[in-house]
């Protein structure tokens, strides 16, 4: 009965294989599939077949004090991911994750509950070890870990694989305590506290290696590493952490004979867990069979206009996220529906929460003169937060016309200007990636230390921040103007519930093309206002000194913005008054 569940399962992949070579056919996959192929080419593949370079930089082997610490501190990263994801964050009763056509066919067919099992393990680590190559392509420039591409796979595949199986098993034992009148509030509550005394008592056995962090130990990575390796090798947190370090070692070696040496306990440890998946008593099959109903009915009302959302989660109820008024702008409900459909921690008051901690932590950051360098640390996560907010969010942060591309016919019924449509769906991406982009420049600006060479007071740092907070909503306004643009002219690249093709590389193809356009249409966007701060910077520098000149440059900049920003959507608003998507998806 095994060797036939795995002949289904191989044959679904090759089919699904076939149906992708298939699609090729029609030019917008064809374009997307040649720019992936080039894009993994040119950064993965060609570099791996390359001859070494001998004016490469290649980077330095790390300290051999981090070398020692490295494995305890990934093990810690891996328990703390296993324990928010698969013991803290799940509800519901474990399932198995089975389509409905599997459901349909194998639940009433003669297969054991272990037959059922192994076919969907065996089917789930297939999946992972196409993740595990996608993640070495990403992390094949860490060769200051040492190994090779294949060690690094197998590696990957090992804590993927792990981590998919503890998920099950944990979620097994939850379905138990279900079953038992445990609530998930009251699980959760005692989760916490057991990982809070676990917590202490550790604490407690080390508080004689236990000290402050000093300006010192943030030098370098040998002195971070000896500051943490105390910590990490006394009292129980070894013991706690020695089955994931098993399972990390194996990423972490540095050639073939370390990886032989390591496998062998990592391999233990998956066995381990797919024993105790396996001879699991909790019944899955009512969860599953609800999970495959669940999943059908919103893959169903995805194609029926229902958005995107409908395919991450049931609809719930929520608060609503302000009171919606009567009367008044028409573009204000479409933002009021749109935040909606967003997850409910982009509220007002999480954001006004975040940046209470944020202002806390800055000013006690500001009387601790030992901690220079960790401020400076800071300073560049949350500035290189708010860059990644600006060039990708708007890729990330979809609430708008790309995931309502199926009621097209219904709002365009509506008696509203294309624009105001256009503006209304566009609301929410830029008030989420603005109130992002705030929360991070608050942060640069609160633990930002700057040199004395380049004589940046501290009214000159507040007038750049608040310029730069000025013109943010704009600047999001702008960036969402070229992905919505996109959706409205190639309608067929974009997902939505007509154009539902799932992932591929073509379909990746499509998105760097979307990517590489938006970052080219902002450059020319942004040039003429660069240009005109720069010339207005400038004069009034030479004439009144720096502080006036930064408050100064700003208007003409935001006026420049908003000329741009009204332009691109009076345009936009033309295109989506003329657009029949009928005729637009034809290939």
């Amino acid at each position: 009965m095994l060797s036939a569940l795995l002949y289904l399962k191989l044959t679904s992949i090759r089919n699904w294989f076939r149906q992708r070579l298939g699609r090729l056919r029609r030019p917008k996959y064809l374009i997307g599939a040649v720019v992936g192929v080039a894009y993994f080419w040119a950064f993965f593949f060609r570099p791996m077949f390359a001859p070494n370079d001998p004016r490469a930089v290649v980077p330095a082997a790390l300290p051999p004090e981090a070398q020692v610490v490295l494995p305890g501190l990934a093990a810690l990263i891996l328990s703390a991911v296993a324990v928010l994801v698969c013991w803290l964050l799940p509800e519901g009763r474990p399932g198995l994750g089975f389509s409905e056509a599997e459901v349909a066919f194998l639940f009433p067919a003669p297969v054991t509950r272990r037959g059922l099992i192994h076919y969907r393990l065996i089917g789930v680590q297939l999946g992972l070890l196409f993740t595990a190559l996608f993640f070495t392509f990403f992390s094949r420039r860490w060769s200051f870990l040492g190994g090779n591409p294949l060690i690094h796979a197998a590696g990957w595949w090992v804590i993927l694989a792990t981590l998919n199986l503890h998920t099950t098993g944990a979620g097994f034992v939850i379905g138990r305590l279900l079953d038992r009148g445990l609530t998930a509030s009251r699980r959760r509550w005692s989760l916490l506290a057991a990982v809070g005394l676990v917590v202490g008592f550790n604490l407690a056995l080390i508080w004689p290696v236990l000290r402050a962090p000093e300006a010192q130990d943030f030098t370098s990575l040998t002195a971070v590493a000896a500051y943490l390796r105390p910590m990490l090798e006394h009292g129980v947190l070894p013991w706690l952490l020695l089955p994931a370090r098993l399972v990390v070692t194996p990423f972490l070696a540095p050639d073939g004979g370390a990886f032989l040496r390591a496998v062998g306990p990592a391999l233990l440890v998956l066995a381990l867990h797919y024993g105790w998946v396996l001879w699991a008593e909790t019944p899955f099959e009512e969860a599953s069979l609800a999970q495959a109903e669940k999943r059908g009915a919103r893959l169903a009302a995805f194609r029926a206009g229902g958005g995107a959302a409908a395919l991450r989660a049931a609809p719930t109820v929520r608060r609503d996220p302000f009171r919606l008024a009567v009367g008044g702008r028409p573009e204000v409900a479409f933002w009021w529906k749109n935040l909606l459909s967003t997850g409910s921690y982009f509220n007002l008051r999480i954001f006004a929460g975040c940046a209470a901690v944020l202002v806390a932590g800055g000013l006690w950051l500001d009387r601790q003169p030992d901690l220079l360098p960790f401020r400076s640390m800071v300073a560049l996560f949350a500035g290189g937060f708010a860059s990644y907010v600006l060039l990708l969010g708007p890729s990330l942060a979809r609430q708008d016309l790309r995931s309502d591309l199926g009621r097209v016919d219904l709002l365009k019924s509506y008696p509203l200007r294309g624009w105001q449509v256009v503006l209304g769906e566009m609301l929410t991406p830029v008030s989420i990636l603005t109130g992002l982009f705030w929360l991070a420049l608050l942060a640069a600006a609160l633990t930002f230390a700057p040199p004395a060479k380049l004589n940046l007071t501290l009214g000159l740092r507040l007038a750049i921040t608040a310029s730069l907070a000025v013109l943010a909503p704009a600047l999001c306004a702008l960036q969402l103007l070229v992905p919505n643009a996109a959706t409205l002219i190639f309608p067929a690249w974009a997902p939505g519930p007509r154009t539902r093709t799932g992932g591929g590389i073509d379909v990746m193809g499509q998105r760097l093309i979307f990517v590489f356009g938006q970052m080219l249409v902002m450059l020319l966007a942004l040039l003429p206002a660069g240009l005109v701060a720069a010339g207005v910077f400038v004069v009034v520098r030479w004439i009144a000194g720096p502080l006036p000149a930064v408050l100064l440059a700003a208007p003409p900049v935001l006026a420049i913005l908003l000329a741009e920003l009204t332009a691109g959507l009076w345009w936009l608003g033309g295109r989506f008054e003329k657009l029949d998507l009928s005729a637009d998806l034809q290939p």
